[in-house]
């Protein structure tokens, strides 16, 4: 009778068990990924596959295969996509520290919760947050694995999008908000364009923009899809880049170190030139001082930790900044 008793005890702890692992592996999001080079676009889809009493889910198809999620999320974490909620009237729950602190849309993070840095994500802070969706540019698969484990997780690896027009469009259809993404990119055309006119006033067609950033002995020259003010000079602004800078870095390889003695070999007649508070008022060697564009005062400093930035408002507010800057100097060198 003691054996049965065992026997009958056993049954209702392996019982228990199933029941607690089936509830564990509920609403797990699906599949790893591998980074994808610049330029990748997802395919991004959706049907609602589930309708019952827990809320109507859809399918999302992402590079790294099919998602379920929520039809309408309402508690969503993120690390670096910030910007794109926010574009499209969406507010996270939790983010990375560096991105909360984005200055072209630090009047929007009031009640975001930081979930850490970008290189230590808290995931304990993730879990008490509870999601019900996880979006995350991560390429590591074990971050991805914890993510999941959380909430149904979508990747979308660095680099994905290489304009402001396709991102906004793709996070409207994960987010299921087309009419909005279109709504705020109209607007996003509409300043674009007025920035392009102002700078149209005082620069000629053929003047050219290089993207450099100083550190202690070298320089680094930067693409049109690497922050730095790239998008937003070369691609919203539409300014002329130099034959190497297009060359070397607009494709697969978006940076690359310069040595000082050829470094003139990258300088355009502008020069947006990224420093830190230890290099500000950079005066640099006798080649700087050489250089066509800072004998002609057209060297324009931004610090980086405002320009370092990335995402659709962050190129919004550079495009508009840098024209300010252009027609400023400009107005400066003709007194």
């Amino acid at each position: 009778m003691f054996a049965a008793k065992k026997r009958f005890s056993g049954l209702l702890l392996m019982l228990a068990i199933i029941m607690i692992l089936t509830a564990c592996n509920s609403g797990t999001g699906s599949g790893t990924t591998e980074p994808t080079a610049a330029g990748s676009e997802s395919t991004t889809a959706s049907t609602e596959t589930n309708n019952d009493s827990s809320g109507a889910t859809r399918i999302y198809k992402s590079l790294s295969g099919d998602v379920e999620i929520p039809a309408e999320p309402k508690r969503i974490v993120t690390d670096m996509y910030v910007s794109d909620l926010l574009a499209l009237g969406i507010k996270p729950v939790g983010a990375v520290q560096y991105y909360l602190e984005n200055p072209f849309y630090a009047d929007q993070v009031e009640g975001i919760e930081s979930i850490g840095d970008r290189a230590a994500v808290s995931m304990e802070k993730v879990i008490a947050m509870n999601p019900d969706l996880i979006i995350t540019y991560s390429d590591q698969a074990s971050e991805i694995e914890s993510y999941q484990k959380i909430a149904p997780t979508v990747v979308i690896p660095y680099g994905t999008f290489t304009n402001v027009h396709d991102e906004i469009r793709g996070f409207g259809e994960l987010m299921n908000k087309s009419e909005e993404a279109e709504a705020w990119l109209k607007t996003y055309d509409e300043r674009i364009e007025a920035a392009r006119a102002k700078v149209k006033t005082v620069i000629k067609p053929e003047e050219t923009f290089s993207i450099l950033e100083v550190s202690d002995k070298s320089y680094y020259g930067y693409g049109d899809n690497f922050g730095r003010g790239g998008q937003a000079v070369y691609s919203a602004l539409q300014l002329a880049p130099l034959e190497i800078t297009k060359k070397e870095l607009m494709g697969d390889t978006q940076w690359k170190e310069i040595s000082r003695e050829v470094v003139g070999d990258y300088a355009g007649d502008h020069i947006f030139l990224t420093v830190g508070e230890n290099n500000k008022n950079y005066q640099g060697d006798s080649i700087w001082q050489s250089l066509p564009a800072v004998k002609n005062n057209q060297v324009y400093e931004l610090l980086e930790d405002r320009y370092w930035y990335f995402d659709p408002i962050a190129i919004q507010g550079q495009a508009e900044e840098f024209a300010d800057m252009i027609v400023e100097r400009a107005q400066q060198n003709r007194k």
